[in-house]
């Protein structure tokens, strides 16, 4: 029961992004090539991106330095901080049927920024190509086990929630959310996102 549920949860998200268009060379049936991801912005070689329940964390791997950019940014600023890094954005697509409101996306490879009215209100990364660009402060990132998360930061599980087997990077108002691929210690985690999303619950 619980796999169906993270089924139907990536069926709703994946319905936040609009369809890849089809090219020349493409035909109905074949899978269509998993894309590389870039990471290729003018500051990817010395610049690290920190997932933050309060936005982003732009972090100089030769000191150390961070800085957040905070939910509640204008849209441009928010876009051209993650392009920097990540590199062109992959697409633009809006959905005014969200839970939370309409919203408006930007997509880099695994990563998803949100915006409602013009402001960078949150964001997404799923368990695609370039995911492993990204983690917490304290290392969680796509991929790391319940058991390993735990040993960094306190997993609290959120009991009956209707996207799976999701969980919070502690507990507040300003905290990382995920959801792991299945129950038990040895689960991995397959999505991690802040702010405001588009979820349905």
């Amino acid at each position: 029961m619980r796999k169906l549920m993270v089924v139907a949860m990536v069926t709703l998200l994946a319905a936040c992004k609009p369809a890849p268009d089809k090219t020349p060379a493409a035909t109905e049936g074949a899978a269509p090539p998993v894309p590389v991801a870039k990471a290729d912005g003018p500051a990817a070689a010395t610049t690290a991106v920190g997932l933050d329940g309060e936005g982003l964390r732009f972090i100089d791997k030769n000191s150390g330095k961070a800085s957040l950019l905070a939910f509640g940014v204008p849209r441009a600023e928010a876009e051209a901080a993650l392009a920097n890094v990540a590199g062109q954005a992959d697409d633009r697509s809006t959905n005014d049927e969200c839970g939370a409101g309409p919203m408006q996306f930007t997509r880099y490879d695994a990563m998803t920024l949100n915006f409602q009215d013009g402001k960078f209100t949150g964001w997404f990364l799923g368990n695609e190509p370039g995911a492993a660009a990204y983690s917490t402060m304290s290392g969680i990132a796509i991929g790391t086990t319940r058991a390993k998360a735990a040993e960094s930061a306190s997993i609290v599980d959120l009991e009956d929630s209707t996207l799976g087997e999701e969980f919070s990077i502690g507990t507040g108002d300003n905290v990382v959310g995920g959801m792991f691929a299945a129950p038990g210690d040895a689960a991995r985690i397959d999505a991690l996102f802040a702010g405001v999303n588009c979820f349905f619950r």
